[in-house]
């Protein structure tokens, strides 16, 4: 006798056009959690059909309308499972989250589960992140749970709606978001249709206070911050104040007046959203940045300290990657660095650089950090000790160490590879003008009032450097020769008396370091 089929437990459902280049990607993702494959598609003209039948998927041709939150309901209605589960083409479900997604499946007391969207820098999983969002999206198939809203179209308030003592999780299970990478969102136009889509939503509801919040986002990515402002007020006006999105129209509207320069109403917006959000490591990242920015350093210090408390943001929050940890403690670094406190600045970017993933560009402020306070002697041992990683990339990249001024180091280091090179191949290390260490001692020996920038580029022109296999240092012709001018002023700085007294503004056009930036 034949058993009957058992029910699909999860139905992924999609909608797609076009999206050829990342479908695959999506589907793959999901083998082994995704029982059923359903994947509505809008009118691609590519193989993206082929490609969701390959994979088993069921496919719904549904001739576009303009309205998002229908496409998305012809696939609930042709789904089994008892979950159903929404990702777009240019998602994945992360590796390590398939253990954790089956095991919300076998919570039936819950209705619904928020997942957390990484939106990624660049087109994989291993770019950086750049936000971290917790959105609703694997809930219980239900026929009166179906989406409304033609744009950014929502589940979760017609979940509560139709029961109105639904549970719901905050699960840890991560999606990585490409759509918006570099170049993708000019590639697809996304903010022009949006746009006209959300106008349309107003003209309908002028008191929505959803399609207002994102009406912003739409020109805050513009860079058109007075509609922004309007459209953050009239959200605030019309939300409820325990709607998911409030803590964001604080943090967006924060920008908006940084954008603007109005230094006073972006703290104002700050204190506005820390006492609605105490626990919101933004907030304060933000507050401490507006702060340093201001000069009132003791404050934005207490400030940024805050931050780092709190550490990762909560998960019920819309969160930037970094705030709370390795952005705010750059932050503080600079600000150590501005304050004279430069031990403190070390401590704070070293800490950074171990938490960053991608540390190149602390790394070289580190060493900034060293030369300018007298301690480049302590390079090498606090780089083994700290960042080992990072002292044994500084083995190939001699061109950062040229160009931070820290020849002393780099002759050390230049001077423990020719003396292995001259164990296995003496003639050639020993052969005449072809010594990257003789050039560096000649150059550390100029007095710093005859360094020419000549001495300097050829340096850094040095065959031994242009040869080198290490992309991130790459000798720049535009890049040599402003920091040139740099390292002949950490010359003449490092021949003046002892300790000496710089000002914060003479400090930072010495380390060629910018104002972080709120708008960022």
């Amino acid at each position: 006798m034949t058993k009957p089929r058992r029910k699909p437990l999860i139905s992924l459902c999609m909608i797609v056009k076009n999206e050829a280049d990342s479908l695959a990607q999506c589907l793959k993702s999901v083998h082994g959690v995704a029982d059923e494959l359903v994947v509505v598609d809008t009118g691609s003209t590519d193989s993206t059909v082929q490609i969701a039948r390959s994979f088993g998927a069921a496919v719904v041709s549904f001739p576009w309308n303009g309205d998002f939150a229908a496409a998305r309901n012809a696939g609930l209605k042709m789904a089994k499972g008892t979950w159903i589960l929404i990702l777009d083409a240019d998602e994945e479900l992360d590796a390590g989250s398939k253990e954790e997604l089956l095991l919300c499946a076998e919570h039936t007391e819950y209705e619904a589960f928020f997942l957390r969207i990484h939106n990624h820098k660049g087109t994989s999983c291993a770019s950086q992140t750049i936000t971290v969002n917790p959105i609703l999206r694997m809930f219980r198939n239900r026929p009166q749970y179906r989406f409304n809203g033609i744009i950014h179209e929502q589940i979760a308030g017609v979940i509560v709606e139709a029961t109105p003592a639904a549970a719901m999780h905050l699960s840890t299970v991560v999606i990585h978001h490409y759509g918006y990478a570099d170049g993708v969102v000019a590639k697809k136009d996304k903010i022009s249709r949006n746009v006209e889509l959300l106008k349309e939503q107003l003209r309908l509801n002028p008191g929505d206070a959803f399609h207002h919040f994102n009406m912003a986002v739409e020109y805050m990515r513009l860079g058109e911050y007075d509609p922004a402002l309007h459209h953050i007020q009239r959200s605030l006006e019309e939300v409820e104040p325990d709607t998911s999105y409030v803590h964001l129209l604080y943090k967006y509207e924060i920008r908006c007046r940084a954008a603007k320069r109005e230094l006073k109403g972006a703290l104002e917006a700050c204190e506005r959203g820390i006492t609605l959000f105490p626990d919101y490591p933004d907030l304060h990242h933000l507050k401490g940045v507006l702060l340093l920015q201001a000069g009132a350093f003791a404050e934005a210090k207490a400030a940024l300290r805050r931050a780092l408390d709190i550490g990762v943001s909560p998960p019920g929050y819309h969160t930037e990657s970094g705030f709370g940890t390795y952005l705010t403690y750059t932050a503080l670094g600079q600000l150590c660095q501005e304050t004279g406190e430069d031990g403190e600045a070390i401590a704070c970017c070293t800490r950074a650089a171990q938490l960053h993933p991608e540390p190149g560009p602390l790394i070289a402020r580190l060493l900034r950090i060293f030369k300018y306070s007298g301690r480049e002697q302590e390079i090498s041992g606090w780089l083994k000790a700290h960042l080992p990683d990072a002292w044994a990339a500084l083995h190939g990249s001699l061109p950062l160490l040229l160009r931070e001024g820290c020849y002393a180091t780099a002759a050390e280091l230049q001077g423990e590879a020719e003396a292995a090179a001259a164990e296995v191949t003496p003639d050639i290390a020993a052969a005449p003008g072809n010594s990257l260490l003789e050039l560096i001692h000649e150059v550390r020996t100029i007095p710093a009032e005859q360094l020419s920038q000549g001495d300097v580029l050829s340096l850094l022109n040095h065959p031994s450097i242009c040869n080198q296999d290490a992309p991130a240092f790459a000798a720049a012709p535009a890049l040599q020769l402003g920091r040139s001018w740099i390292l002949l002023a950490d010359r003449v700085l490092a021949s003046a008396p002892a300790a000496p007294v710089y000002g914060p503004a003479v400090r930072r056009a010495r380390m060629a370091l910018p104002l972080p930036r709120v708008t960022d």
